[in-house]
């Protein structure tokens, strides 16, 4: 892997449906060169797929949020299980990641109203093991589309 190998799957990271022909123009190289590229980033599993960028506030998510979650257990497994059968209307567990630190378990949701989170924490504490959370409103992220 290369300096133009990282040029291509930054590209690609970015703009998932780049055709290979702009890529060669971007990157001044062949078609065919950037064709024996990609699939061999593909081939070895660096670029595993791609992705579609969904413009949330447009299907009514206009509520963002980070739940940090406080819990003893001795199966994180069995934990992340249980966090991933919620079913809330209106409410999407976005990312899920066991961390270090105060918190345990730090999740990003996306949801229609306020009242989706408040949702979310009733049923959060019905899990075994949940002892605390804290919910903290996103109002905007670096990322984001102006």
């Amino acid at each position: 892997m290369d300096s133009l190998d990282m040029q291509i799957i930054n590209i690609i990271e970015k703009e998932g449906r780049i055709s290979h022909e702009e890529l060669s123009k971007r990157l001044n190289l062949s078609r065919p060169a950037i064709h024996n590229r990609v699939n061999k980033l593909e081939d070895q599993g660096i670029i595993s797929g791609y992705k579609a960028n969904i413009n949330w506030i447009k299907l009514g998510y206009v509520t963002n949020a980070m739940v940090s979650l406080r819990v003893r257990t001795t199966n994180y497994d069995k934990m992340l299980i249980e966090l991933k059968k919620l079913k809330i209307p209106n409410l999407i567990i976005e990312e899920c990641h066991i961390v270090t630190g105060t918190w345990c378990i730090l999740m990003k949701i996306r949801a229609t109203t306020p009242l989706e989170l408040k949702t979310l924490q009733d049923e959060l504490y019905k899990i075994d093991g949940v002892k605390e959370s804290s919910t903290v409103l996103i109002l905007s992220s670096l990322y984001d589309e102006v």
